[in-house]
């Protein structure tokens, strides 16, 4: 089942944003900072408490476990003003993987999308986990691949 989130969701949330900073080959090395976490939930203006017409939390769950996650937003193209939906984050627990809760979060984040008028969706995958796999997936509810994300540590001298 596909669902808002609560703030009874808050510490399963936590903990999967932890889970996917530790597995992520681009982020675990970047840290995980709850206190982060919690208030990009206040700055996304209650998406937890109320209805907010630019971001939304929804969480996949099963047999009463939150699975999974997806935190959709509305964001505004600079160059024109038209409105797409972005993703911040999509996770699912890696027990949970290969099943229907990935197209269930993204049909529901499209769902969202739709109820506010706004009719393109462009999700990425940066985190380097399974990016082939996710694609895929992504690829098989009608997705099309339209560019890449491209990523340079940059140290002294370079």
């Amino acid at each position: 089942m596909i669902r808002r989130a609560t703030p009874a969701d808050a510490p399963a949330i936590l903990a999967m944003g932890r889970a996917l900073a530790e597995e992520s080959p681009k982020y675990r090395e970047k840290g995980f900072d709850e206190a982060r976490l919690m208030a990009l939930g206040e700055r996304l203006s209650g998406t937890l408490l109320a209805e907010n017409p630019d971001a939304c939390v929804l969480v996949a769950e099963r047999a009463g476990e939150v699975i999974g996650m997806m935190i959709p937003v509305v964001a505004e193209r600079f160059f024109s003003g038209e409105l797409f939906v972005t993703d911040l984050t999509l996770y699912l627990k890696p027990e949970h993987r290969g099943g229907l809760a990935f197209a269930r979060l993204v049909r529901a984040a499209e769902d969202w999308a739709r109820q506010r008028g706004v009719l393109d969706c462009n999700f990425g995958v940066s985190t380097e986990i399974h990016p082939e796999r996710t694609v895929r997936a992504y690829k098989g509810l009608g997705y099309t691949l339209t560019g890449y994300t491209l990523t340079k540590k940059l140290t002294d001298g370079n």
